[in-house]
C-alpha cells in the first residue's frame, strides 16, 4: 500500500514539474506586405523602360505599389512587415522612372526619326573642284536629318523660313571665302512654325533639294530643304 501511494506521488510530482516548465509558446508572425514586393518586381520590370517606352509605366506602377505599401505598414507596424523590400523597391522604381525618361528624351533628340538619313554637316562641303559631292548629289528629293545653327533672323518666334548653318561664326557676308555650301535655305512645312534658338544645335529633319549647277545662279546655294522636323 505504502508502495502504491509512493509511487503516486512521484507520478504527482513529475506532472507538477511538467506543468511548471511548460509555457505557452507564442509566434511572432507579421505578413509581409505583398504591395512592397509588387513595387520591387516592378522596378525590375521598369530597366527595360531605357529600351521600350510602355515599359516606364512599370516605374510608375512601382512607384504606386510602394507608397500604398508603406502607408499600410505604418497603419500596422506590428501586424505587417516588408518596410526594406519596400523602400527598397520605392526607390528603384523612383530613380529608374527618372532615368529612363531622361535617356528616352536624350535618344529622342540625338537620333533621327525612322526613314530619315543622318547627313554630317561636313559630308555636304563641296569638293576641291567646287562641286556638290555626288554621294550627297544622290539625297535629292530624299529625306535627311541635319545638325547645325540658326542664322540670327529679324524673328524670334512664328519662323518658317531660316538659313541653317555648320558653325556658330558663320556669316556670308563678312566672310569673303564662305563656302556656300555651309548654308542649306531651310522652309518649313505649312502648320510648322519654330522659335529663333541662338547659339545652341538644332536638329532639321526633311526633303533634301540638292542643285548642283548653284554657281551658274548669282546668289544661290547648293542645298535646300522642305522641314518638318525641327528639335
Amino acid at each position: 500500500m505504502k508502495k502504491v501511494i509512493w509511487d503516486d506521488a512521484l507520478k504527482g510530482s513529475y506532472s507538477d514539474v511538467d506543468a511548471g516548465v511548460r509555457v505557452d509558446e507564442t509566434v511572432d508572425y507579421k505578413q509581409v506586405a505583398s504591395l512592397g514586393v509588387g513595387s520591387l518586381v516592378a522596378a525590375v520590370f521598369g530597366i527595360l523602360g531605357f529600351f521600350w517606352k510602355p515599359f516606364i509605366i512599370a516605374s510608375i506602377l512601382g512607384i504606386t505599389l510602394g507608397i500604398l505599401a508603406k502607408r499600410k505598414i505604418m497603419r500596422a507596424p506590428d501586424e505587417i512587415s516588408g518596410g526594406t523590400i519596400t523602400t527598397v523597391g520605392l526607390a528603384l522604381s523612383a530613380v529608374l522612372l527618372v532615368s529612363s525618361l531622361c535617356w528616352q528624351v536624350y535618344s529622342y533628340y540625338s537620333s533621327a526619326p525612322p526613314g530619315y538619313a543622318v547627313v554630317p554637316f561636313d559630308t555636304m562641303a563641296l569638293d576641291k573642284d567646287g562641286k556638290v559631292p555626288e554621294n550627297i548629289v544622290a539625297l535629292d528629293g530624299h529625306k535627311v536629318y541635319i545638325e547645325g545653327y540658326m542664322y540670327p533672323t529679324k524673328q524670334h518666334a512664328g519662323i518658317e523660313n531660316f538659313t541653317l548653318v555648320r558653325t556658330l561664326g558663320h556669316c556670308q557676308y563678312c566672310s569673303p571665302g564662305t563656302n556656300p555650301a555651309d548654308m542649306i535655305a531651310i522652309t518649313m512645312e505649312r502648320g510648322h512654325d519654330v522659335k529663333y534658338r541662338a547659339n545652341k544645335i538644332v536638329a532639321v529633319g526633311g526633303v533634301l533639294t540638292v542643285d548642283p549647277d548653284f554657281r551658274n545662279k548669282p546668289g544661290m546655294i547648293p542645298y535646300a530643304m522642305k522641314a518638318g522636323i525641327f528639335r
